[in-house]
């Protein structure tokens, strides 16, 4: 029974008794030093509380218990550590895939661009008399027209290139050499690119306008990377240029025929002569020519004086021997390759520009044209028709 009895003795709450009394049935929370307590909720008429003062034996000064105080603020976290080598190194090469995906997302954005559209076709996009009735068929005409202006400017510029690839084609028929055009070129850019060329401002079109778009887009990007490559080719090939064109009145010797001894008879060489001179003159007896030969640093040319061969067995006396070379038969390894391929250079770009119908059953047509008609396709769009 005494066990019992101890059993059922009740269990005294430390926390409780310190943090709070009992007046009645009503729960009071213990003072804390310099702060106000707000009334207990259901306290006496007009909700108004009496002051309560503070159990026995507990004065103002007592400090709070340790459960009561206010948490400590939480320590400032260490700064994050410094990114490795292997890190930065992961960096660089993500920076590098970046670039190159942008690269094929330009390239990409055409195709996507199509995709878009004709699915627009597909699902009927009112165009025209009854898309001005909706409000998606407005803004079909609004794009149709956004682009307008697009197109316009790029066809303006194509336009003043061939007039001046014209001009340029004629001076190069009087042999007298364009210098002034790789300025020209370098200050021309046709305004066009795949950017023009979105879902949204192309929606609308019919497949036949949408198909000349696309076409003029891709046209106009190779069109002006072909612009570049003929600025940097004005600028190489001007000096050897006008060299063959100085050489075609008074022709040189660019190049000789070397023969020496080998171990297993006379052997020949082609060589460039140092010094050409003219073939209408006197030829000189001995002259210089820059012979390849092979060192420690690789091949390399080394300027060699020898004897132009006149008569007897080859190589004479042992020493080798130089034979001047028709210059009419090495046209190809010289200056007036250039001439040649700077003409096709002019040709292949104008032929972009204003097509070729020369072969009638394969027509070519020009970018200009192609504008011209692209235009008259966004015109119908934009007028309902």
């Amino acid at each position: 029974m005494a066990a019992e009895d101890k059993s059922k003795k009740p269990k005294i709450d430390l926390k409780a008794r310190l943090g709070k009394t009992n007046i009645g049935t009503q729960a009071v929370p213990l003072p804390v030093p310099g702060q106000s307590q707000p009334p207990p909720s259901g306290s006496g008429s007009g909700g108004k509380s009496p002051n309560i003062a503070p159990p026995p034996g507990i004065s103002p000064g007592i400090p709070v218990p340790p459960f009561a105080q206010a948490a400590k603020p939480a320590a400032a976290e260490p700064p994050p550590p410094k990114p490795t080598a292997v890190q930065q190194t992961i960096k660089v090469e993500v920076g590098e895939e970046i670039i190159k995906e942008r690269e094929k997302a330009k390239k990409r954005l055409i195709m996507a661009a199509v995709g878009t559209a004709l699915l627009g076709i597909a699902i009927g996009y009112p165009v025209g008399g009854a898309a001005a009735r909706n409000e998606r068929g407005k803004q079909i005409v609004a794009n149709a027209k956004a682009l307008m202006p697009d197109v316009k400017a790029a066809n303006e510029k194509m336009k003043e290139l061939d007039t001046l690839l014209g001009e340029a084609a004629e001076k190069l028929g009087k042999k007298e050499y364009p210098a002034e055009l790789a300025g020209q070129l370098g200050g021309i850019n046709i305004p066009f690119d795949a950017t023009k060329v979105d879902g949204g401002s192309i929606s609308g079109l019919n497949a036949g306008a949408l198909r000349q778009l696309l076409n003029y887009t891709s046209g106009v990007e190779e069109l002006n990377k072909k612009k570049d490559s003929l600025k940097n080719l004005l600028e190489l090939a001007k000096a050897p240029i006008e060299k063959a064109w100085k050489e075609e009145k008074e022709p040189v010797m660019n190049f000789s025929v070397l023969f020496r001894s080998d171990q297993k008879g006379v052997i020949a060489e082609l060589v460039p002569v140092k010094d050409p001179f003219e073939i209408g003159k006197d030829w000189p007896a001995n002259y210089a020519v820059m012979k390849p030969e092979r060192t420690q640093q690789g091949m390399k040319s080394v300027e060699k004086k020898l004897n132009r061969y006149t008569k007897g067995d080859l190589p004479g006396g042992g020493d080798p021997q130089l034979i001047p070379i028709d210059p009419t038969t090495t046209a190809m390894f010289t200056s007036q390759e250039g001439i040649r391929n700077l003409r096709k250079a002019f040709l292949d770009l104008r032929t972009e520009l204003k097509g070729d119908d020369s072969n009638p059953q394969n027509p070519i047509t020009g970018l200009i044209e192609t504008g011209d008609n692209l235009m008259t396709a966004i015109q119908k769009v934009t007028q309902g028709s």
